[in-house]
């Protein structure tokens, strides 16, 4: 059986209440006492249970961080923020992910629920936006890098319709006019508010939308990578192609590349993320920039005010992303 405060009360004839005051380093213990605890608890080797004692003290001081894989490469520099400014602050950041399974989000969020952390934030959440905004109103939750249509929850991110428009804008003052998009066939809002960009785009300089340009697929490269198969071989090609993500892009550039079109000119391509590959490619891929740091660091320092208020902060704060302009569009 492993050894119990109570053992090393025993063991140093001290109360069970001296021996508490050791472990949490109290002025007023006599030097005695600590010197019997101290010499108690190494010969019995007691380790100290301090996740209980933090769950008595309703504070453990970390934070849990749900992200849906570790695939994507972008979620490091944003847990880097989280960390830095967690530890800055006194709180650990504990990582786990979903596996894309909403029935394992609800699980790890248990975490939450029983006291085991303080906080958890969603990067790429799988739950619907009224069970979040339900767990939101009880506990101390927030999203990061996406955001859901009417949830009521504390968010950072982007303005992705904004930068998706953003991006084809750019393509349509380059003289392009059938532009293809290659976007996801799962409906994070990530992907939706992109797609509505570049709608917005192409309506606003007079351009009708085509349904055949648009390439429903997965998150993978190899998914890009069909994705640009399939618009080159339409009889009226794209002479550029937007997608809304890094990996998306560099898996259509492989086909474009296997299939001698000339990238940059002949067709402009265009991502998003700007993950570290965009600039390892060759050619170098034009792309939207995130500030990933930033997210992460402003929705830890928003969710830890939220855990001292009474009132928590809802709000969705949208930080300025920037075009990143790359071999890909001639640049």
């Amino acid at each position: 059986m492993s050894v119990t405060i109570k053992d090393v009360a025993h063991k140093a004839n001290v109360s069970i209440a001296t021996v508490s005051r050791v472990l949490n380093h109290k002025s007023n213990v006599s030097e005695d006492a600590v010197e019997a605890v101290n010499k108690a608890i190494k010969e019995l080797g007691y380790s100290p249970n301090f996740l209980g004692r933090d769950l008595r003290k309703s504070e453990t001081r970390r934070i849990l961080a749900i992200i849906a894989s570790t695939e994507q490469s972008f979620y490091s520099e944003v847990i880097r923020g989280m960390e830095e400014t967690a530890m800055s602050k006194g709180y650990d950041v504990l990582i786990a992910t979903t596996r894309d399974d909403p029935k394992h989000e609800m699980h790890l969020l248990g975490m939450l629920f029983s006291h085991s952390v303080d906080g958890a934030v969603l990067l790429g959440p799988k739950l619907d936006a009224e069970t979040i905004s339900g767990l939101a109103a009880n506990h101390n939750l927030a999203m990061c890098l996406e955001r859901l249509e009417g949830c009521k929850a504390l968010t950072v991110t982007i303005n992705n319709v904004q930068a998706g428009k953003d991006a084809v804008n750019y393509l349509i003052n380059k003289g392009r006019r059938r532009i293809g998009l290659i976007t996801t066939a799962q409906r994070a809002q990530s992907s939706v508010d992109r797609e509505l960009g570049y709608r917005q785009a192409l309506e606003e300089n007079g351009i009708p939308y085509d349904p055949s340009l648009v390439y429903y697929g997965t998150y993978g490269a190899d998914s890009g990578t069909r994705g640009c198969k399939e618009l080159m071989s339409l009889t009226n090609k794209p002479d550029a192609i937007f997608a809304i993500s890094d990996m998306l892009a560099i898996g259509a550039m492989n086909h474009a590349l296997s299939a001698g079109i000339d990238i940059g000119k002949e067709v402009l391509f265009f991502g998003f993320d700007d993950i570290q590959y965009s600039h390892i490619f060759i050619p170098h891929l034009s792309t939207v920039r995130q500030p990933c740091f930033m997210q992460g660091k402003l929705v830890i320092e928003k969710l830890i005010d939220n855990m001292k208020t009474d009132t928590p902060d809802t709000s969705t704060y949208m930080l300025p992303h920037s075009l990143i302009l790359r071999e890909t569009t001639g640049d």
